[in-house]
């Protein structure tokens, strides 16, 4: 029988671990628990990975926990951005965290997890005790090393903040909260957490004694390099009112040839032995994007359901726009940012040359691309 470390070895799913991955995997069944940051009402496309990670434990007799962090929301992590984010009011984080516990819920499928808010027990912290209890057992030292306080730190015209430099103990505070609670003995996330989560790990040792673990999965970045994130301004977000499901299909559809194959095996639940029988078919007649075609199918279906995939591979539900003047013809984008992606080269006809002004004339029977996914039939 296939081990859970075979699994996520063959998915890509390993990144970095504060043991080795069979003792973390293939021994004892621990209890796990994922962060979720509630800055927004939609899980986006990198994260989406890692709830399929979550799948392969759970199934594997782990239990999850999942961790809405409405207390940490409320102060901001600095990992993997290069300047302060906005502090969210808490009727705003209450909203969210609220649409995100149904979309986990919907994502999950019929997996069994707890679901958890930190701002349970944060909310009730004693200022002067937390810093007696936990603060003492910080360097300051250490916690300018992390990669997410270092890069800020050197970049001189941002630098950060006190609230956001605490970020690493509340989330290590998190961590021995649900380990004295509920056993927990693992966290997982994606790379750029990793100093937050081991953070975690070193609490548990100096507090209670205890081995814990730690495991991340790689980020999931566009073809420029740039992870998928809100902050970054790229998210394909998994709610049909920010992304529709056509534009989230056409996202995967129009996924690079050297791409595909590790899409394939991060991004659905499509067994190796299938992914390998579509990229043999994509070898056969690249043309054809059979594998593009799979992937943007089955990513679809996971997140929107079947039935809006079979819509979405259908171009007869493509958005349509009048024959004209580019700028008349596309409505839901501003000319002045329609006249930005005009000048970067991001707008053109589908199989044919880019478009280089606003006042271009597109003719009907023509399909409009706009950036990588956003797509129109001209009528």
């Amino acid at each position: 029988m296939t081990t859970l470390s075979e699994v996520l070895r063959e998915r890509g799913y390993i990144y970095q671990h504060s043991s080795p991955v069979e003792e973390i995997t293939n021994g004892p069944k621990r209890t796990l628990y994922l962060g979720v940051d509630p800055s927004a009402d939609s899980m986006h496309a990198g994260q989406l990975m890692g709830m399929l990670v979550l799948r392969r434990f759970v199934e594997d007799g782990h239990k999850l926990i999942v961790l809405l962090g409405g207390g940490t929301g409320m102060i901001g992590d600095p990992g993997g951005k290069s300047d302060e984010r906005n502090l969210l009011e808490k009727g705003v984080l209450e909203k969210n965290t609220e649409a995100l516990r149904k979309q986990l819920k919907q994502l999950l499928g019929g997996v069994d997890f707890k679901m958890v808010n930190n701002a349970d027990w944060l909310g009730e912290l004693n200022y002067l005790e937390f810093l007696r209890d936990i603060g003492k057992h910080f360097s300051v030292n250490e916690m300018i090393k992390r990669d997410s306080v270092r890069l800020r730190l050197e970049a001189s015209d941002q630098g950060i903040s006190y609230t956001e430099f605490s970020y690493m103990l509340l989330q290590a505070y998190d961590f021995l909260e649900l380990h004295t609670r509920y056993g927990c003995d693992l966290q997982v996330g994606g790379s750029d957490q990793w100093g937050n989560i081991v953070s975690g790990v070193d609490l548990i040792r100096r507090k209670t004694g205890d081995k814990v673990h730690a495991f991340s999965w790689p980020l999931l970045a566009d073809n420029t390099g740039k992870k998928f994130g809100k902050s970054e301004g790229n998210a394909v977000w998994l709610s049909a009112e920010k992304t529709s499901p056509f534009d989230f299909y056409q996202f995967w559809f129009n996924m690079a040839d050297d791409e595909v194959e590790e899409f394939l095996l991060k991004m659905t639940l499509l067994p190796k032995a299938d992914v390998d029988v579509v990229m043999a078919e994509q070898k056969n007649n690249p043309g054809a994007r059979a594998a593009q075609k799979k992937l943007a199918y089955e990513v679809t279906a996971l997140v929107h359901g079947a039935g809006e995939a079979d819509k979405a591979k259908d171009f007869k539900n493509m958005p349509t726009v009048p024959a004209g003047k580019l700028r008349d013809a596309i409505k839901d984008i501003s000319t002045s940012e329609l006249r930005r992606l005009v000048e970067q080269g991001g707008v053109s006809i589908v199989d044919g040359k880019k478009i280089s002004s606003v006042d271009a004339q597109v003719a009907s029977g023509n399909v409009i691309r706009i950036g990588k996914n956003k797509f129109y039939q001209v009528l």
